[in-house]
């Protein structure tokens, strides 16, 4: 028998600041396989891949320092302690800053590399890095690199298989500290942690602290800044025109000015007239309306029994066929040379009686019976062929592709730490700090995928008063479309204005609430700026590649099920008795057509799916407003409350659920007085 022989699989850590391109350097070393899971007993996410058959990789949260001091640190700090390498990965135009994690990890006695990334912004502002005398007084392997373009990678890839890693030069004054703490921990790292009095190594060896974390902290800084005076070269470092704009970006006056620039460059003539006007008037009307759609009925109508409704100037003519089509090839040529000789005339197919249940002075000939049934299904105005791949593909797909390439723009750019810090001092006065921005921006994409996010946040609280904003206030990516481009095409600005203003007067008036009545308060914010770049295009088309198929992936069932089930609701008759139902809310309390009950029926399964309804019904300006700003407000959709659930308890998610009812109802109809809609 052969004997067998196992190698225990080396783990390599990936740590670093925020904000040094750590995440991009894990998946340029990664390509594939990659595992995202939580770290167990807390939400943040580990994420970890092969890097071959006995070498494991993973990447940590950004952190400052290892410690115990919130969930990403205590995680950090605890694969840190038993991985057999670590990458530390610094930024190169932030050595002061990025070296204290450094001289850490080597004081813990670990094995390390370190990777200087970011290396292409620092020759643009002529800063000089000696490499080589950094890696002598480290005494650690040191790499340069540019993970977004790959340069240097495969330097790093050769020293993680050449297994070149090193333990550093620890501080001699450390060192004999660390030495007299060894017999009572297991290694440097956890002996190291103790003098810095963490509390949890010293509650794990049943042993007192050793409070000398500010003489530590000191002897620690003193280094890093004597390493820098010696390996960096200041003079042709130079200040760049991106500096200058990065530091209007985050002024009082005019970054707020600069940040509604944006907003309305963005969504108002961005998303709202060129794609949600022009994109989606070319992909919806001229190819899916004009094409696709008549071809899928005429197909359906070939089988099953069908009527043709043509309209023109002087009359209505209808066509029916009983048994479809090919049973009657007599009618149906009467009906295509009619078609054929009247190009502008407007066709319409009816495949049961409930079909187009708003029309209700239409009355059809058809009997309601399964294949009556089948084609409504199937071909109806609600269609699991026509109306669903006519949103997903024509109006959907094109917001979609938009929103996330300009969002990849701003993050790329570096721009969004910077509204973060701007916003700061708003957040504050409302329960949260800056880092709340960046959920809030992403529940503009997925207001499901941002409510996973407010675990960046710190404290329950401030999870909370995000989770109950994204609930409210806070469009999706394909609803935002769908409003931006009706209030384009019908209000104008004006009514864009009022929409956006009482959207945000709606977002602050709940974070003052909650902030009022919710014990505690913000915390301050810690954040680091990156550099202000210029979007790299790769980069660009990958993240907006990589959310984009992310969200039709998770998007295209749901509307399919919420397609089906509501076809189905109106071949039985319900859905015109729960439009009945809701007649008086949104006929006498919002003034708007009855038939907008079903855009919020839709709006609970899917918020973008909902909004698409509004685009089927004859409004005027003020209406189309109310419209739009009920439907933003109304519920979040099923798996938005899901996640809620999840990520703060039942009770939370249902209390935030059923408020939307009623702060939506309520503002819309006040709105409708005051704007007479």
């Amino acid at each position: 028998m052969k004997n067998q022989t196992t190698t225990k699989q080396q783990q390599i850590v990936l740590v670093g600041n925020p904000n040094v391109g750590k995440s991009v350097f894990f998946h340029n070393l990664s390509k594939v396989y990659v595992d995202v899971s939580n770290y167990p007993g807390t939400t943040v996410e580990i994420t970890s891949a092969p890097l071959t058959e006995h070498i494991h990789i993973q990447d940590t949260p950004g952190i400052y320092g290892v410690s115990s001091f919130n969930d990403e640190e205590r995680v950090a700090r605890d694969i840190i302690l038993y991985a057999d390498v670590v990458i530390n990965v610094v930024s190169a135009i932030s050595l002061e800053r990025d070296l204290f994690l450094t001289k850490q990890l080597i004081d813990m006695g670990k094995r390390i590399i370190v990777a200087i990334n970011q290396i292409d912004e620092a020759r643009a502002i002529g800063l000089k890095i000696d490499t080589n005398q950094l890696s002598t007084i480290l005494g650690v392997p040191v790499f340069t690199t540019v993970a977004i373009t790959g340069e240097g990678m495969n330097f790093i890839k050769d020293a993680i298989l050449k297994n070149i890693a090193t333990t550093g030069n620890v501080d001699p004054v450390l060192k004999s500290e660390i030495t007299e703490l060894l017999p009572l921990v297991s290694n440097e790292a956890e002996a190291i942690l103790l003098l810095e009095g963490d509390l949890v190594i010293a509650e794990r060896h049943n042993t007192n602290p050793r409070n000398k974390r500010s003489f530590v902290y000191n002897q620690r800084r003193k280094e890093v800044n004597e390493i820098v005076t010696k390996i960096i070269n200041k003079e042709n470092k130079k200040e760049r025109f991106l500096t200058k704009v990065s530091n209007l970006l985050i002024h009082p006056f005019f970054g707020v000015i600069i940040a509604l620039f944006i907003a309305y460059l963005f969504l108002y003539q961005f998303l709202g007239i060129f794609v949600g006007g022009d994109i989606v008037e070319f992909t919806e009307n001229k190819i899916m309306n004009t094409y696709y759609e008549p071809t899928i009925k005429k197909a359906t109508g070939l089988f099953l029994p069908v009527e043709v409704k043509i309209s023109s100037d002087t009359k209505d003519t209808t066509y029916s066929f009983p048994n479809g089509f090919l049973k009657d090839k007599i009618n149906y040529t009467k009906l295509d040379n009619h078609i054929q000789n009247n190009p502008n005339i407007k066709t319409e197919f009816f495949f049961s009686p409930h079909d187009y249940i708003e029309k209700e002075r239409y009355k059809s000939a058809l009997s309601s019976n399964i294949l009556n049934s089948l084609g409504t299904i199937l071909a109806g105005q609600y269609g699991l062929l026509t109306l669903t791949i006519t949103y997903l593909i024509g109006l959907l797909l094109p917001l979609v592709i938009a929103f996330y390439t300009a969002l990849a723009i701003l993050e790329d750019s570096g721009y969004l730490p910077r509204l973060a810090v701007l916003i700061d001092g708003l957040l504050s006065k409302i329960g949260m700090n800056g880092r709340a921005i960046i959920p809030l921006i992403l529940g503009l994409g997925c207001v499901t995928m941002a409510t996973v996010t407010t675990r960046l946040l710190s404290t329950r609280r401030e999870k909370l008063i995000a989770m109950t904003i994204l609930g409210f206030a806070i469009p999706c990516s394909a609803q935002l479309g769908v409003i931006q481009s009706l209030l384009a095409k019908t209000g104008g600005l004006i009514y864009w204005c009022i929409w956006f203003s009482i959207i945000l007067l709606v977002l602050v008036a709940t974070g003052f609430i909650m902030n009022k009545y919710l014990p505690g308060k913000a915390t301050p914010l810690l954040i680091d700026l990156p550099p202000l770049r210029l979007p790299r295009i790769s980069n660009v088309f990958y993240k907006a590649k990589t959310k984009v198929l992310f969200f039709m992936k998770e998007a295209v069932p749901a509307f399919f099920i919420a397609a089906f089930v509501v076809a189905i609701l109106q071949v039985t008759g319900v859905l015109s008795k729960i439009i009945l139902v809701f007649e008086p809310i949104s006929s006498k309390l919002l003034h708007l057509p009855q038939e907008v009950s079903i855009s919020f029926i839709l709006g609970m399964v899917r918020r973008d799916f909902g909004a698409f309804g509004l685009t089927e019904l004859t409004m005027s300006a003020a209406q189309v407003t109310v419209a739009s700003v009920v439907l933003t407000l109304f519920v979040p959709c099923i798996a938005t409350v899901a996640v809620m659930a999840k990520e703060q308890s039942w009770k939370a998610a249902c209390a935030i659920w059923l408020s939307s009812i009623f702060l939506a109802v309520s503002v819309g109809a006040i709105l409708a007085r005051i704007i007479g809609a």
